[in-house]
């Protein structure tokens, strides 16, 4: 059995569909994927976001399973079904950033508009109907108006500017994920 090295992902799984496929939930287990009831590619995808492996010459996934799934071409298979993955779950986040984005830019146009739209008619009452009213209640009319504005504007703005993140980066961890050694080795 090969020695770990600092670096390696090690996904321990009961068969090799639960590296794609999430199980039970299943509390009582000794392992990760089981316990959380996900996919263990998923967990190991999230593993390294939270650590910012900066190495990845030296990094290797190693998939730990019990010794009587392991056959011989299991590894060329595995390598072929991570890129395959890999590429899929790439090109679908692309397609979340870009829906984000089309969304976000739709929504901020449209509260824009409703935010000149209430700009307007607050011109019109600030003119008309609070011309003669006091300074407090002209503050306070002209503080709620800002105050709607800035949340009506706030979700959209947030979606735009953020919502590409997450997406992003796991599609950075995919493609390096993709180009590390797979290693297949029986649970002890």
């Amino acid at each position: 059995m090969a020695n770990l090295v600092e670096h390696d992902i090690v996904v321990r799984i009961d068969t090799i569909d639960q590296l794609f496929n999430a199980p039970d939930v299943n509390p009582f287990s000794d392992k990760e994927a089981n316990v959380l009831g996900e996919a263990a590619l998923l967990l190991a995808v999230r593993q390294v976001l939270a650590r910012r492996n900066r190495n990845w010459e030296k990094t290797r996934l190693v998939i730990k399973l019990p010794p009587d799934q392991i056959t011989p071409d299991l590894q060329s298979r595995v390598l072929e079904a991570v890129h395959r993955y890999g590429a899929a779950k790439t090109e679908d986040n692309k397609l979340t950033i870009r829906l984000s984005r089309l969304r976000s830019l739709f929504g901020l146009a449209m509260s824009a508009a409703i935010v000149v739209v209430v700009c307007g008619a607050a011109y019109l009452l600030f003119k008309m109907i609070l011309a003669n009213a006091s300074e407090f209640a002209q503050t306070v009319a002209a503080a709620g108006i800002c105050v709607f504005a800035w949340v009506i504007l706030w979700d959209p703005m947030e979606a735009l500017l953020f919502n590409w993140v997450a997406p992003y980066l796991e599609n950075r961890i995919l493609s390096r994920l993709m180009k590390v050694s797979v290693v297949i080795e029986p649970q002890s």
